[in-house]
């Protein structure tokens, strides 16, 4: 349609010298007097109400082969209102294309470059006439080249929309791509302003009021991404719009299947059915393409609602006949041009919370529905499953035997109604009402440490059915079962805060699981004895709360703020460790507000048996002896050996070798261990790993050329050590380093023959003498 001449939209032409508004002016200047390169000034313009335009020809900066078909020299209109607001730019050719990042407007209105996203309240406080005529020349220059928009950013909508929410299942929107469908309407809050409504199918119960609205969903034709527009206005605009899927013809049918609805055999009726007295609505997703057309890149989901019922409409649609404040059928054909004219408000439409919307707003790459057992609902365990849910991540089976207290609330995601209740039925519930899953959380209220038979089972198939086990437990015992219990390929992650409440712990098995929680355990252990910064990580604090009157009921002192701060970074480290067939160790430290990190690469371990005992190298350990000897050579050398001791599993994990003490004696035939300040640093490693690491055995090394086979002083000592130790059947830990590397040696239960069982853990079979 051609524009309306320049007079009627700007009003008289003026010099640009007499320009009154203070931006107008500048701009008209820098153009005139200073000659603003790609810009020739044309005229200037005043209207009746005191708004000023500057029109210019303004050169284009656009290749030879463009996306966007804009001239060499385009005519713009400069327009700079009286009042405070923005100035806007308008394209004075009615053949301007549809191109992204216009302002709304109608059809027969000029295009109006959008060239700032920011609002005038912002841009503003910045606003000079240089920039102003710079952001111009870029957004002709990359709407020409396509580079404006691109593919990267999803495509702009159709139309804008200042009417009512409309809130709708993705499901329900994939249906209507197969033909329309029949959706009811509730309004959930009628305090606020702005009418948010919720559309279901007309059989799905909601707890709000249903509206008289009779929403039927379409899908439309592809469109290409365009000038940003004002939705159609009117029942036949909207026709047009939408062209070949006739919407007319499409309404009419379901006026009269509703109508039939309310016969019965040929019986009149005692009133019309519920539909016809609603207000119609018709909710349509416009695919729009990405700029260049490859794909389509989003839904434009607007919602076009009468303010006339249905059985007006249908009236005016020739298609029914009111007799006696009835509506039937209409018996002859009649003209449907007065529908046209009924008038649509349109409003947004929003896809329902779903676990695609929540995987895409955390930024995922899709959604993960892998099953995740979740084995402790407590703080950290009910923290980081209601993170992950909120990003779609994972379903959820959640194990735990215990209910939740009064003292469990201030920093738990279940709210105080859940008190007394069961941890992992609430937990579940709650995860259930986060996302809508395609499979319900589970849950099992039991102690995984059971020995009940019943129990047993029952922790045993959840746990076998899982494509991952998350221990949040806090108890190193769980932590230890879980690690070797059941004996699948599940992989197995283990969080959880230390005893002060200021530090988070992650252990996240490789993929083969070729290190196990209990290796990472003893590892984290090391860790804390010898990095630096870890220093206090694992003190017990004194500080605590009772919350009963019984025997250490009592919780640490830990604020809900912390307790989220670090789930979060728990949470957020999960995808990226399970995303890795490698394992780690994550720990981060809170004080004064910030956050340090300590991580490492999960370690290798050598496993070995011991009569009925297991015994786990750390290969850091042999790397350690390894460097001890190297330093001391050509004389022996030797220091003692710390490990984690589970008497009930029969194992030792040796985890950390000491240097020798000061006042060790070596040369190339003997070593004598010394004593100086031993005793202190194994109490303070034991003491700063919460009682985790302790004596198990010494080690000492071979000059070069002498092999890792224990001598007779060797043997003696062995059989020193497990007298000394006295511990109850406990192997007596021998490492001898030579030039192949680290041997370990046991001395069990000593006596006058000394049987000695020698294991040689650097080769593939073990020697025994």
């Amino acid at each position: 349609m051609p524009l309306r001449p320049l007079s009627e939209q700007f009003g008289e032409t003026v010099e640009w010298e007499a320009l009154r508004n203070a931006k107008s002016h500048s701009v008209a200047r820098l153009i005139c007097d200073f000659g603003t390169q790609g810009y020739r000034f044309v005229e200037a313009r005043r209207s009746g109400s005191g708004d000023e335009t500057i029109i210019v020809d303004v050169h284009v900066n656009r290749p030879q082969l463009y996306v966007h078909p804009l001239k060499a020299v385009e005519l713009l209109a400069l327009h700079f209102p009286a009042d405070d607001r923005q100035p806007t730019i308008l394209a004075l050719r009615d053949d301007f294309p549809d191109v992204p990042h216009t302002n709304p407007g109608h059809r027969d209105d000029p295009r109006s470059l959008c060239i700032d996203d920011r609002p005038w309240t912002e841009a503003k406080l910045n606003w000079t006439p240089s920039d102003f005529l710079v952001r111009i020349h870029i957004w002709l220059g990359k709407t020409a080249r396509g580079e404006l928009h691109g593919d990267v950013r999803a495509p702009e909508p159709l139309f804008v929309a200042a009417g009512p929410v409309v809130i709708v299942d993705r499901t329900l929107i994939d249906a209507a791509g197969t033909g329309p469908t029949e959706l009811a309407v509730h309004r959930a809050d009628a305090e606020i302003n702005r009418e948010i409504l919720i559309a279901t199918l007309p059989s799905t119960p909601l707890p709000f009021p249903r509206l008289g609205i009779a929403l039927i969903a379409i899908v439309a034709e592809r469109r290409e991404m365009g000038a940003l527009r004002f939705p159609p206005r009117t029942l036949g605009e909207l026709a047009d719009e939408l062209g070949d899927i006739g919407l007319k013809a499409l309404i009419r049918a379901r006026i009269l299947e509703w109508t039939s609805h309310a016969w019965n055999k040929g019986t009149q009726p005692q009133r019309d059915p519920d539909q016809l007295g609603w207000r119609l609505g018709i909710l349509v997703a416009f695919p729009v393409a990405t700029e260049s057309g490859d794909k389509v890149g989003i839904l434009d989901l607007k919602a076009f609602m009468t303010f006339e019922t249905v059985a007006q409409i249908g009236v005016k649609m020739g298609c029914l006949e009111e007799a006696n404040g009835l509506h039937a059928r209409s018996l002859t054909t009649r003209d449907s041009a007065a529908a046209d004219a009924v008038e649509l408000v349109c409003g947004e439409v929003h896809f329902g919370h779903d676990r695609k919307l929540a995987s895409q707003i955390s930024g995922a790459e899709g959604v993960d529905l892998r099953r995740a057992v979740l084995v402790g609902a407590g703080t950290v365990g009910s923290h980081v499953a209601a993170n992950l849910a909120k990003e779609g991540r994972y379903t959820w089976d959640v194990i735990d035997g215990d209910y939740l207290l009064p003292h469990n609330v201030p920093r738990h995601v279940l709210p105080r109604a859940e008190v007394g209740r069961s941890k992992a039925a609430a937990l579940a519930r709650f995860l259930d009402g986060m996302n809508r899953y395609p499979e319900q959380s589970g849950h099992l209220t039991a102690d995984v440490l059971s020995n009940d038979p019943s129990t047993e089972a029952a922790v045993k198939s959840k746990l076998e059915t899982a494509d991952m086990i998350m221990d949040a437990s806090a108890s190193i015992a769980v932590s230890r079962r879980l690690a070797a219990w059941p004996d699948t390929m599940t992989r197995r992650l283990s969080f959880f805060f230390n005893s002060d409440g200021t530090d988070a712990v992650l252990l996240a098995e490789p993929n083969d699981r070729s290190t196990s929680l209990r290796e990472l355990e003893a590892q984290h252990y090391a860790m804390v004895a010898q990095v630096p910064a870890l220093r206090g990580h694992l003190h017990t604090s004194e500080a605590t709360i009772p919350y009963s009157g019984a025997c250490r009921q009592a919780t640490n002192r830990m604020p809900e703020t912390r307790a989220a701060l670090l789930s979060a970074l728990i949470s957020g480290a999960i995808p990226g460790a399970l995303s890795t067939e490698q394992g780690s160790i994550s720990i981060w430290r809170t004080k004064d507000g910030a956050v340090e990190r300590v991580s490492a690469s999960a370690g290798k371990w050598q496993r070995l048996a011991i009569d009925d005992w297991s015994i786990v190298l750390s290969d850091d350990v042999a790397k350690a002896i390894t460097g001890f000897r190297e330093q001391h050579l050509p004389a022996e050398t030797g220091g003692v050996l710390l490990g984690v001791l589970d008497m009930e599993a029969h194992s030792i994990h040796v985890s950390v070798a000491l240097e020798p003490p000061s006042d060790s004696k070596g040369s190339e035939s003997e070593f004598e261990r010394g004593v100086s300040g031993l005793r202190s640093r194994i109490a303070a490693i034991t003491e700063q790993t919460g009682g985790q690491l302790v004596y198990v055995g010494e080690w000492h090394s071979h000059p070069k050329g002498y092999a890792a086979t224990p001598s007779p002083k060797d043997l003696l000592q062995l059989a020193e050590l497990a007298e000394l130790l006295d511990m109850n059947g406990v192997p007596a830990l021998m490492g001898i380093a030579n030039d192949d590397g680290v041997r370990i040696h046991s001395a069990t239960k000593p006596d006058v023959d000394l049987p000695v069982s020698l294991i040689i853990v650097k080769e593939a079979t073990d020697e025994r003498a």
